[in-house]
């Protein structure tokens, strides 16, 4: 009797362990579970990377959003009050979903931060094939196919946006419609 009193309380000590062990592998880093299977496989989706909004992004936009009306303070690079009141009023405008931040989305409509909307889309593929990956492992092939066409899909949204932000950024700066001086002169380059 002994002898089974032992194994039930190796058994009912080692129970809390096993859910952790139904799981073949844990999720790549960039990614995100999705769906966990009863077999203790996942279906695994990339996790994108937000755009780094740097002070001379947040003064790009400051400026524009002055520029158009929205009365976001000085553009002094920082994302105060004024600022975020300033964008959320602009998103709502524009119908983009209003946050108040200078997310992806909003940077592109304001024709700015191009060069860092691009920067995402490297991540954004990585991050598509690392959950492609797992899924293909864990024996989830339609998961995998989402997870690589969202990698992809994000990736391209990215280098668009960013290439429409930089072209159309730039057409005020190429046809010298830059601020006149106080004399009513347009400003030299």
């Amino acid at each position: 009797m002994s002898k089974t009193y032992l194994v039930a309380t190796i058994i009912v000590a080692l129970c809390p362990l096993l859910p952790a062990q139904t799981h073949k592998a844990k999720a790549p880093k960039g990614t995100v579970v999705e769906k966990r299977h009863s077999d203790g496989t996942d279906e695994v989706q990339p996790e994108f990377k937000k755009v780094r909004v740097t002070p001379d992004v947040v003064k790009s936009a400051q400026q524009k959003l002055d520029d158009d009306g929205y009365n976001a303070g000085t553009p002094d690079g920082k994302l105060g009050p004024a600022t975020q009141r300033a964008i959320r009023k602009y998103q709502s405008d524009k119908n983009i979903t209003v946050t108040g931040k200078l997310d992806e989305s909003t940077l592109s409509h304001l024709n700015v931060g191009a060069a860092n909307t691009m920067a995402t889309a490297p991540s954004a593929l990585g991050s598509g094939t690392k959950a492609a990956g797992h899924d293909l492992k864990e024996r989830h092939p339609i998961a995998a196919a989402k997870a690589f066409g969202k990698g992809i899909g994000h990736a391209s949204k990215s280098v668009a946006e960013g290439t429409k932000s930089g072209v159309v950024g730039t057409t005020g700066k190429i046809a010298n419609k830059s601020k006149p001086s106080p004399e009513g002169k347009p400003v030299p380059r």
